[in-house]
């Protein structure tokens, strides 16, 4: 498996069909941190108005790549409305950050610049506009696999050059985060990950950092309390999750694991446990005739 693949299994990438339909007004979302979106604008007009930020029009059917950490409304700008295709995007659930996209501002692709996902996107269109058994499920497989493949081409266009997403394709240091999640119970240390790279300690260092906003041996401690989580929910004992993620006893995990996550492993895992639901607090969306202020 190639790495980005292997990070979106390990991460479970769970895209979600969470509004399909016309929009004559502003489509306002009130979200949670951590989602990235996708919005497919397969008609009409549609202006992105962001807070302090000039807006956005669309005027033609196109695809809307938008960062987490970005807040928006989606305002119909034709007197025959707008219709849309919009999908969440998550890694998993509680996820540890840091785990940067490096997705940093909303990037518009028209359909017309797409024409090598063409195929997708009718099929994408088709599966919203009829009712076939199984509708919903289509729609997020075909919504991840649009994920992925605008991750690969922002990357290959320059347009994603920091964080996780990009550095994983990144010739350098794709082989260092590889052996990272293959390997979490090494004994890494920061020499040892640049000559993996082919480079000295500091100019890893550097790079690494600047890439990932995140030191190595940081970027190391979060992927294996990230993997701690997955085997505590997995019913996993203590003893056995230190050592499978580096640790040489018991209490140096568990007080690693409550520097970094904010609570001892069996607490946090009796609080995930109670917890109802995948999106904390939930994703709310609204179509609403006049523009709200944020």
């Amino acid at each position: 498996m190639d790495i980005l693949s292997e990070f979106f299994e390990r991460t479970h990438l769970q895209g979600r069909l969470f509004f399909a339909g016309p929009v004559d007004g502003t489509l306002v979302l009130d979200k949670p941190p951590g989602m990235a979106f996708i919005h497919v604008i397969s008609r009409g007009g549609i202006d992105m108005v962001q807070p302090g930020l000039p807006k956005i029009a669309i005027s033609e059917p196109s695809v809307l790549f938008c960062p987490s950490s970005c807040r928006y409304q989606l305002r119909s700008s034709s007197v025959e409305g707008a219709e849309l295709i919009c999908a969440s995007f998550r890694f998993g659930r509680n996820a540890l950050q840091p785990f940067p996209l490096g997705l940093k501002e909303t990037l518009v692709f028209p359909f017309r610049t797409l024409a090598n996902l063409a195929p997708l996107i009718g099929n994408l269109v088709g599966e919203f506009h009829g009712q076939a058994p199984g509708r919903t499920k289509a729609l997020n497989l075909l919504l991840e696999y649009l994920f992925v493949l605008l991750v690969r081409r922002s990357v290959m266009e320059g347009k994603i050059s920091s964080g996780l997403l990009y550095a994983l394709q990144d010739g350098r240091l794709g082989a260092v985060f590889n052996r990272i999640h293959q390997e979490p119970e090494a004994l890494w240390t920061v020499e040892k990950l640049a000559h993996l790279a082919n480079m000295s300690r500091s100019r890893f260092s550097a790079c690494f950092t600047r890439i990932m906003d995140i030191s190595p041996m940081g970027y190391v401690t979060a992927w294996r309390m990230k993997l701690a989580q997955d085997l505590l929910r997995d019913g996993v004992q203590i003893k056995v999750i230190a050592a499978t993620v580096g640790y040489s006893s018991q209490a140096s995990f568990s007080r690693t694991f409550l520097n970094v996550v904010g609570l001892p492993p069996a607490e946090w895992l009796k609080r995930d446990g109670c917890e109802t639901g995948e999106d904390v607090p939930p994703l709310t969306v609204r179509v609403v005739q006049s523009a709200e202020n944020f």
